[in-house]
């Protein structure tokens, strides 16, 4: 669509992202980091109204196996998808997150942690119901700063196919 025939108030989708086509299984990404702050997690306690004593009372925490407060499971789910989106591999281009499959939590994130997720893309397949759109499933890995596997698990994308 040129500007001339644009219509107002409908602007051009900005796609910086890979279309189906581009994705290659077996290809691996990294995201940039992102350090956990006391500000996350008594904000994501807020938002979801889960202040568990584990991730609230630095007292309580003390007694715990983990010596200290630590976020929220989901609250890691969330920022792997967050981290994954700053990379921009589907601006423009996904439709809809699918599901997160067999995702476990395998170690606390702490307070001062920073994350980062490494994945890899394990399968892609045509949509069978949405002409023009594709399937990939990805193996995501959150880790921590050294090195350490916090939260993984697979993730299913909707993704657009090349117009042509």
């Amino acid at each position: 669509m040129t500007a001339q025939t644009q219509q107002v108030g409908q602007p051009e989708p900005v796609v910086l992202g890979c279309w189906f086509e581009d994705f290659v299984e077996n290809e691996e990404r990294l995201t940039p980091g992102r350090t956990v702050t006391e500000a996350d997690i008594a904000g994501f306690a807020g938002l979801t109204g889960d202040y568990s004593q584990v991730h609230t009372d630095e007292e309580f925490c003390k007694k715990t196996e983990f010596g200290t407060r630590i976020a929220h499971g989901l609250f890691g789910l969330s920022v792997a998808q967050g981290l994954m989106w700053r990379t921009n591999y589907t601006q423009g281009t996904g439709v809809a997150s699918l599901g997160w499959d067999k995702w476990s939590f395998k170690g606390p994130i702490k307070i001062g942690d920073t994350l980062r997720v490494r994945w890899k893309l394990t399968e892609k397949r045509e949509s069978g119901s949405k002409p023009g759109m594709g399937i990939i499933r990805e193996w995501c890995q959150l880790v921590n700063q050294r090195g350490e596997v916090v939260q993984e698990g697979e993730h299913i994308t909707l993704i657009r196919r090349r117009p042509k």
